[in-house]
């Protein structure tokens, strides 16, 4: 199963940044455990939200052709919780590497306004073939975009 942690992509600048958000629902299963009694989005998933805006940022730049894969986390400092019914904005940078292979990231996020988390981390540039078919991933970016559906006929 797949989970996607991004609702929309706003802006996508490639090879430089991105912006977009996630809705944090009650309905989602890590509510339950993460905290009974004071439920709060796992500062892990926010990361990982991080992790595939920048996948989706190497694929808008390659004409997906390319997708990014986490390997390692320099820095993750959080700073106000995000719970049912928050919107987590996101924004994400990249920083310039000497390495073709290699992309690294720094990111924050807020929440109503607070800053929520700032991170910095890196990996390596893989063929998005590898992982799925370009089609399907235009067709999701498609969707993270805001952009109408073409219906077939």
């Amino acid at each position: 199963m797949r989970f996607l942690l991004i609702d929309r992509i706003d802006e996508v600048e490639p090879g430089k940044g991105a912006r977009g958000w996630k809705n944090a629902a009650m309905s989602e299963d890590y509510f339950e455990w993460h905290f009974p009694e004071r439920p709060i989005v796992p500062g892990v998933l926010i990361l990982e939200a991080f992790a595939q805006m920048a996948g989706w940022l190497e694929a808008a730049s390659s004409d997906f052709e390319r997708w990014f894969v986490l390997d390692a986390v320099t820095t993750a400092r959080y700073y106000h919780f995000a719970g049912p019914g928050d919107r987590i904005d996101l924004t994400l940078e990249v920083v310039e590497t000497d390495d073709p292979e290699r992309r690294h990231f720094k990111g924050e996020s807020t929440i109503g306004g607070k800053r929520g988390a700032v991170v910095e981390f890196a990996g390596r540039v893989v063929p998005l073939g590898d992982l799925e078919g370009a089609d399907r991933a235009r067709q999701t970016y498609s969707a993270l975009r805001g952009e109408e559906p073409t219906l077939g006929g």
